[in-house]
């Protein structure tokens, strides 16, 4: 479980740490632990926030975050908003 939240360890005496940033999902505030790797990951191949991709923030990101059943689409709304924001910033 560590190594899914730290990275593996490779050599050396320190993993990877992975990012932790809060969003608001639903009107709470929610730390979501890798969204900062996960959209540079779909910037650099390209991926537009549109629709289509939302389904797949949630499968990337709930490798690091508990999502609960039923809440999959307050997630999704959040992550394209997020990545919206994300991507506007780095193509203006």
């Amino acid at each position: 479980m560590l190594d899914k939240i730290f990275g593996r360890m490779s050599g050396g005496c320190c993993g990877r740490v992975v990012s932790l940033q809060q969003i608001n999902v639903g009107g709470r505030l929610i730390g979501i632990m890798g969204m900062n790797e996960v959209f540079q990951d779909y910037f650099r191949k390209g991926k537009t926030p549109d629709e289509a991709i939302g389904d797949e923030l949630v499968k990337d990101l709930r490798r690091f975050n508990y999502i609960a059943e039923g809440a999959e689409q307050l997630y999704k709304e959040a992550f394209l908003r997020e990545y919206r924001r994300y991507y506007e910033a780095r193509t203006k």
